[in-house]
C-alpha cells in the first residue's frame, strides 16, 4: 500500500481500504442499513464511546447514555442500540491509539456543520451520565471537536449547557 494511500488522501476511486478497523467492525452490526449510514453510525457511536472511556473506565450509565443516543440521533432499534454500543466501546479500547483521528476524519468528512454540533452535544451528555464530566473527558471532547472542525466557541457554549456536571466547576469535598 502506498503512503498517500494509508494516510487517506490517494485516490478517490480506491475505496476504502483505509478505512479505520473500527468502523468495519462496528458497521458490522448494522447489515440492514445501506452503506453510507453504517458508516455514519458506526462513527457517531464509536465517538461516543471515545469519551466514555476517556477516564479508563466505562460504567454502566455510561453504556445507557450511549444506546439512549444511538436511540436518539441514529434512530435505530433498542436492542440494537446497545448491541452497537457493546462493539463502540470494545472498538474504542481495542483500536483507540490507531483509530482516534481516522474516525474523527471520517466523521468530518460525511456530516455537515449541524450534525457536527450534535455530536459535540451528545458527547457533552455522555460523559454527565454520571453527573460528572471529568477534565479528561471535557479535553477528550475538545479533542474531537477540533478533529471535526467545530469552533472552540461553539464546543465552550455547548459546554455550558452541562455546567452542573463540570468536574472542574464543582466544589471541593471540603469546601462543601
Amino acid at each position: 500500500m502506498s503512503l498517500l494511500r494509508f494516510l487517506g488522501i490517494g485516490e478517490a476511486s480506491q475505496g476504502r481500504e483505509s478505512e479505520p478497523a473500527s468502523l468495519a467492525q462496528i458497521g458490522a452490526q448494522l447489515d440492514s442499513l445501506p452503506p453510507e449510514e453504517a458508516r455514519f453510525v458506526a462513527a457517531f457511536s464509536y465517538l461516543l464511546a471515545r469519551v466514555a472511556a476517556a477516564d479508563l473506565r466505562t460504567d454502566d450509565v455510561e453504556r445507557d447514555s450511549i444506546a439512549q443516543r444511538l436511540e436518539t440521533f441514529a434512530e435505530i432499534d433498542p436492542d440494537l442500540a446497545r448491541l452497537l454500543a457493546e462493539a463502540a466501546i470494545e472498538a474504542a479500547a481495542a483500536d483507540h491509539a490507531s483509530d482516534d483521528h481516522l474516525v474523527a476524519r471520517a466523521f468530518r468528512d460525511m456530516t455537515e456543520q449541524p450534525e457536527r454540533i450534535r455530536l459535540i452535544r451528545c458527547l457533552y451528555a455522555v460523559a454527565s451520565s454520571d453527573e460528572n464530566i471529568s477534565a479528561v473527558e471535557d479535553n477528550e471532547i475538545f479533542e474531537i471537536a477540533v478533529a471535526i472542525g467545530i469552533r472552540r466557541e461553539d464546543v465552550i457554549s455547548l459546554r455550558m449547557e452541562f455546567k452542573e456536571h463540570l468536574g472542574a466547576l464543582k466544589a471541593l469535598p471540603s469546601e462543601q
